[in-house]
Parts: C-alpha cells; sequence; structure tokens
C-alpha cells in the first residue's frame, strides 16, 4: 500500500509542475471601427477579386503574361492600404458604361503592380 501512495504523490506531483505552468491567456478588447474596418477590407478584397473572374479581365491578364493564380496570389498578398486605394472609388462608378472603363483600368494598374512584383 504504501508503494501505490508513494507511486501516487510522485505522479500528482510530477503533473503539478508540468501542468501548473501554464501562461495565462490574454484577450484584447477589439474596437467596432477596427472590426468594421477590418471587415471592409474583406469586402474590397473580394470585390477586386469578383473583377479577375469576368472574362474580359482575363483575357486582359492573359495578353499580358499574368496568370489568373497569379494574380489571386497577388490580391491576396496586397496590404490593407493598397486593397483600399484601389476601391476607394467603386462606391462612385455607374453600373455600366464608364464603370467598365474604370474596371479596365484599374487592372491595367493591378497589371503594373503585378510586373514590379517579379
Amino acid at each position: 500500500m504504501r508503494k501505490i501512495s508513494n507511486i501516487l504523490v510522485i505522479y500528482i506531483s510530477v503533473t503539478a509542475l508540468i501542468f501548473g505552468h501554464t501562461m495565462p491567456a490574454y484577450a484584447g478588447l477589439v474596437g467596432t471601427d477596427q472590426f468594421l474596418a477590418q471587415q471592409v477590407t474583406n469586402q474590397n478584397r473580394e470585390a477586386i477579386f469578383e473583377i479577375f473572374e469576368r472574362s474580359d479581365a482575363q483575357e486582359l491578364l492573359e495578353k499580358n503574361g499574368v496568370s489568373n493564380k497569379q494574380a489571386h496570389e497577388r490580391i491576396a498578398a496586397l496590404t490593407d492600404e493598397e486593397v483600399r486605394m484601389l476601391t476607394k472609388n467603386f462606391d462612385d462608378l455607374p453600373a455600366g458604361g464608364i464603370g467598365n472603363a474604370a474596371a479596365i483600368l484599374i487592372l491595367v494598374l493591378l497589371i503594373i503592380v503585378l510586373a514590379l512584383g517579379n
């Protein structure tokens, strides 16, 4: 019986030493403005992805030697500030007509950014 109690004491001591020194978890508060800014950035990034899904955009990329996969990787690598700069005028553009020209302009700018990145 004494041997079992010694083993039990050793087991409990080792367990307490191993699991007793865990680091405390710290949780910070995320402000509404930070959360909303990230949501807007994510939506803007999705809008850019949607432009690249269009057939005319894919043709333009192929003409300039950029694969669709490369373009998606580069868009994913854009910083939040770069995404904001690219999409800051999206809401002001009309639904068609000149909006397509603006989309093409944005594509050309992105192709230039992609080309400089290589």
